[in-house]
């Protein structure tokens, strides 16, 4: 079960017999379109400059390259990848700019929420000036400078909103707008005001995918009928998981809520999980490292096309991130699919070709 050289813990421990982690064998589907349509499947990594893979793989062809050849070398092999740094600072219209001239033509970006906007604590030393101005005076931070999501207003909230619209325009603008990931925090559970606070969401980010991501069982399978009709009736999507099935977590049951499905794999490392359960804060590698093995990705391809003339549009994203292992099972993903994969010598070639400086006229 994924045991390589990649894999961190012990991921056999909480494997039951259903292949799904838990999870039901059939979709569920909540959403069904007014007509059959053609399922587009689109793959990619929930970052493309993740610390490990830069420092410790070699999808790259060396550790030094600029930002900008990164981005160009990644949309190579990829036609799609998620924002992982919008979740600790505002995403900046410039960078949106940026990253819409950088890419092909068809590629697609989607957005993680930033924290203040799905519940998670805020880091005091990054507060954009607009919110520190808001916070009101008797708000400390605790031992590691982290401030609680309740002690900002809602007058916070609605600026986090105001900016995040402005920003994702020009994505939206070149066509380049995949959906807005809110995943929401470990103790966000189901409840009356939580689901009020969902409910506001396609009204804030009018004319986006919204995708929603639980992390608590109190949604699935606490509620999971309730969830996915409330979210179906909404137009929200609901982000189906891959990940190690605890008592605590939200079970891997695949659903369809809306035009677009979303599937996050997480890795399957049981002991990096329990890490963060004990209060322990594993790195994102000790968390999330693990490499597949191909039986898995075959078993999670054929689950996803479970919902082929279902979904407009089916996201399989990569979050098992150490070293290259999201990049290799990407790559195995888009194979299983039938796409085309790059020649990585030819891309190289041609970013060497890039690099070279103009010759003078």
């Amino acid at each position: 079960m994924g045991r390589t050289e990649y894999s961190v813990g012990a991921p056999a421990l909480f494997v039951t017999d259903d292949p799904w982690y838990g999870g039901t064998m059939a979709p569920l589907v909540y959403y069904t379109p007014p007509a059959p349509v053609s399922t587009e499947y689109r793959v990619g990594l929930c970052a493309w400059q993740d610390k490990s893979m830069v420092d410790e793989g070699t999808f790259y062809p060396i550790k030094s390259m600029k930002a900008e050849e990164r981005l160009w070398w990644y949309s190579r092999f990829f036609d799609c990848v998620e924002v992982n740094s919008t979740f600790y600072a505002p995403l900046s219209a410039q960078n949106a700019v940026l990253w819409a001239k950088r890419t092909p033509p068809g590629f697609l970006f989607s957005v993680k929420a930033y924290a203040l906007l799905t519940g998670h604590h805020l880091d005091g030393g990054r507060l954009p000036e607009p919110l520190a101005g808001m916070l009101p005076a008797a708000a400390k931070g605790d031992a590691r400078g982290r401030l609680d999501n309740a002690v900002f207003p809602p007058e916070a909230r609605d600026w986090a909103f105001a900016t995040f619209r402005e920003a994702l325009q020009p994505l939206a603008d070149a066509g380049k707008l995949g959906y807005v990931l809110f995943q929401m925090a470990p103790w966000f559970r189901h409840g009356r005001e939580a689901l009020d606070y969902l409910a506001t969401l396609p009204e804030r980010l009018p004319g986006i995918t919204v995708a929603v991501e639980f992390r608590d069982a109190s949604w699935l399978p606490g509620h999971t009928d309730e969830v996915l009709r409330f979210l179906a009736e909404r137009g929200l999507t609901y982000v189906s998981v891959d990940a190690p099935r605890t008592p605590a977590n939200v079970s891997s049951d695949l659903a369809l809520t809306a035009p677009a499905a979303v599937i996050r794999l997480h890795g399957r490392n049981v002991q990096g999980f329990m890490k963060q359960l004990r209060g322990q804060a594993p790195t994102v590698a000790e968390k999330y490292g693990y490499l597949y093995d191909s039986t898995e990705i075959e078993e999670i391809v054929a689950r996803g096309r479970g919902l082929d003339g279902q979904a407009s549009r089916i996201y399989f994203k990569l979050n098992n991130n150490v070293g290259d292992a999201p990049a290799i099972n990407g790559i195995q993903i888009r194979e299983l699919l039938g796409q085309d994969t790059a020649d990585r010598v030819q891309v190289e070639a041609e970013w060497r070709q890039r690099r070279r400086p103009a010759r003078p006229s």
